[in-house]
């Protein structure tokens, strides 16, 4: 049995996955913090479907970009259980996994979360999910340097974006947004395959995917 964990927005979600099949999947969007919802949420999960922690033989975790808190908590929270069970950690980039919407659609898919301060975190992918253009945080008009014309486009940054690519003559297809679900995150596992073996040290020194400094940081920094 393998267990995905999600924090990486202000939502959340987990999910199960034994047999070949998700057993179980849980989208929390509640006004307080990850801190509060994601060990009872796991809880609630295992008790449900008949398991124990125990049971877990791997975690699946999104590495990031996005909120610094929730990665923060996701990361802690699956190299705990990693660390206590000696059992793999795969991290996988959130973009991706938001991209995961429309994989094998026949176009590229840009996919922009909500970075604020006016800027997103930004991929580009092809309809197999290699990536075109890497991660990185910008503003939104620098994407209309990126080869999006005709693309899907998904994700919490959308709003920003599209008015921007559709000014300068772009054809963005805009995709109703649905959350981000842990549950994509078994797909990604067959589509990138990660050697499963726990290893200490990897553990040690995997580090949340921030891409910049937190929006206090930049804000202290600019005086």
């Amino acid at each position: 049995m393998k267990l995905a964990l999600d924090t990486s927005q202000s939502s959340g979600s987990i999910a199960l996955w034994d047999s070949g099949r998700i057993v179980y999947s849980a989208y929390f969007n509640i006004a307080i913090t990850h801190s509060e919802t994601l060990m009872p949420q796991l809880d609630a999960g295992l008790r449900l479907c008949g398991y124990a922690v125990s049971d877990i033989k791997a975690v699946l975790l999104t590495l990031g970009p996005g909120s610094f808190t929730g990665l923060r908590i996701g990361l802690a929270s699956a190299k705990g259980i990693a660390y206590g069970l000696r059992i793999p950690l795969l991290s996988f980039d959130t973009l991706r996994l938001c991209a995961l919407q429309r994989h094998k659609c026949g176009c590229r898919i840009l996919s922009v979360l909500d970075a604020k301060m006016h800027q997103v975190y930004a991929a580009l992918y092809d309809e197999d999910l290699i990536e075109l253009q890497s991660p990185r945080v910008c503003a939104a008009e620098e994407l209309v340097d990126w080869d999006a014309r005709g693309c899907y486009l998904l994700g919490s940054g959308s709003d920003l974006v599209q008015p921007v690519l559709e000014s300068a003559g772009f054809n963005a297809v805009r995709v109703y947004e649905q959350p981000l679900n842990a549950a994509g995150l078994f797909q990604l596992a067959e589509l990138f395959p990660q050697e499963e073996i726990y290893d200490f040290d990897r553990l040690a020194e995997l580090e949340p995917l921030y891409l910049r400094e937190s929006t206090a940081q930049v804000r202290l920094s600019q005086g």
